[in-house]
């Protein structure tokens, strides 16, 4: 008895260090999820102010950022400085698959006045390796199928 005794307060000490240490990196994950939440949250709340840095006197230019991740279907895109739309006209995203096939549709949207305008995880198929983005102008309905309008910016992968 007093064998086993001993083996089971070894066995619970043991178990309590395990415990202990899943807990601290349980707490440590926990931290770091809420970090990455508030961050997103920064980016895409339209209240945060956004502002570009550009040379002095120079006027800002419309651009965007996508990033991109093919394997978990995950889209941020992120436009700046983008020229107020015309009446009944739209700005749509697409997505050129390297492979050659046909352009994607990956959201509509709207800047909001100071040119700003955020795309977060729009529905896309799965696997498709991205060539390069695009926005263009389109109709208030979008193309859906095919860029019609101009196009606004465009950017190739890195």
């Amino acid at each position: 008895m007093l064998l086993v005794a001993i083996a089971l307060m070894h066995q619970n000490s043991s178990l309590e260090r395990d415990l202990s240490s899943l807990k601290a990196r349980f707490g440590d994950q926990e931290s770091k999820l809420q970090q990455a939440n508030d961050i997103v949250a920064a980016l895409v709340d339209p209240e945060s102010q956004k502002v570009e840095l550009v040379a002095a006197g120079n006027k800002p230019e419309p651009r965007g950022k996508a990033i991109y991740q093919r394997r978990n279907r995950s889209l941020i895109f992120f436009a700046s400085n983008l020229p107020p739309l015309p009446a009944e006209k739209i700005y749509e995203l697409w997505l050129f698959p390297a492979n050659g096939g046909a352009p994607i549709a990956a959201g509509l949207f709207k800047p909001d006045a100071h040119g700003s305008a955020t795309v977060v995880n729009p529905p896309l198929p799965e696997g498709v390796q991205a060539k390069n983005f695009a926005v263009t102008l389109e109709p208030e309905s979008g193309s859906h199928e095919a860029p019609r309008g101009t196009a606004v910016i465009v950017g190739v992968g890195e």
